[in-house]
């Protein structure tokens, strides 16, 4: 065997285990970006029900209901709360949803459902993580390649022919 076709093989090699291992990589990510989309997708739906609309209704009108409502102050905007939100209310009504909590200029906090699960506003994946994720598995493959063949080019270019 020689130079040229060792560094073939090692490349190819190389190569392709670069691609299993980064396959496997992209396949954990993906798992990460579906649970950040299944989170944003639930807490946009709880979001836009009518029980959290009536809920913000109320808390801006200050029709507050001894039954409804725990403990809400709401602080002027800019000033700093000591929680990490300004207000919580509990909800007596149908819709999954068991508390609210919100910050000053009316935003949602947390919604807690009746299972026991907190959803925070998150943000959706953009669509550069799907690419990246695709592009993992055909970037482990060639980027070892690459250096391997790389390396080898240089190599025969000072062995003696």
């Amino acid at each position: 065997m020689n130079l040229r076709e060792g560094t073939r093989r090692l490349a190819l090699l190389l190569g392709v285990s670069g691609a299993i291992i980064c396959g496997v990589a992209s396949y954990l990510e993906l798992q990460d970006i579906q649970s950040q989309r299944a989170c944003y997708n639930r807490f946009e739906q709880l979001a836009a029900s009518d029980v959290v609309k009536q809920e913000r209704n109320n808390l801006i009108t200050g029709e507050k209901q001894k039954h409804t409502f725990t403990d809400c102050d709401i602080y002027p905007v800019g000033t700093v709360p000591y929680t990490k939100f300004d207000c919580y209310t509990s909800v007596l009504y149908n819709g999954g949803i068991k508390a609210i909590a919100w910050n000053t200029d009316y935003a949602i906090y947390s919604i807690q459902t009746e299972d026991g699960q907190t959803f925070y506003p998150t943000q959706v994946p953009s669509l550069w993580k799907y690419l990246l994720v695709a592009l993992f598995p055909v970037l482990g493959f060639f980027v070892p390649w690459g250096v391997i063949r790389a390396i080898g080019w240089v190599v025969a270019g000072f062995a003696r022919p």
